[in-house]
C-alpha cells in the first residue's frame, strides 16, 4: 500500500503472479464511488505507471464509455478496469468477505385439473 505523496493516486503497487509463471509489476487505484470513474483517472493512473508496469483501476461502481475507450486506447498501456459487479463476483468465486449458506427449496405439488 503507498502512502499518501506524488504517486498520482495509485492505491497499491505488486506483483501479480500467475501460475508461478508469469510476473507482472502491477500498480493498482480502488475507488468507492457511487458516480461511474470517468477517462481523466484512467489518464492518471498511466500517467503514474512505472517501466514494465500494469495499471489496474477497481471501483465499487462502474466506468464511463469514455473511461472504457481511454483503458483501450491504441498506441497506450492498456489499463484494466473492474467495476462493482465484477470485483463482487471475484470475492463470492474466492470466498473473500463472504459466507455460503446452503439453502433447502421447498416446493408445493399442485396437481392438475384432471388429478383433482
Amino acid at each position: 500500500v503507498t502512502a499518501r505523496s506524488n504517486d498520482g493516486g495509485i492505491d497499491v503497487r505488486g506483483t501479480l503472479v500467475v501460475g508461478d509463471v508469469i510476473r507482472t509489476r502491477l500498480a493498482v487505484q480502488v475507488k468507492r464511488w457511487k458516480n461511474n470513474v470517468q477517462a481523466p483517472v484512467v489518464q492518471q493512473v498511466r500517467g503514474s505507471l512505472g517501466t514494465h508496469e500494469q495499471g489496474l483501476i477497481i471501483t465499487t461502481s462502474d466506468f464511463s464509455k469514455g473511461a472504457r475507450e481511454e483503458a483501450t486506447r491504441a498506441n497506450a498501456t492498456p489499463v484494466g478496469l473492474m467495476n462493482g459487479e465484477q470485483l463482487v463476483d471475484l470475492l463470492i468465486q474466492n470466498e473473500i468477505g463472504i459466507t455460503l449458506t446452503p439453502l433447502q427449496l421447498i416446493q408445493l405439488y399442485t396437481p392438475a385439473k384432471e388429478e383433482l
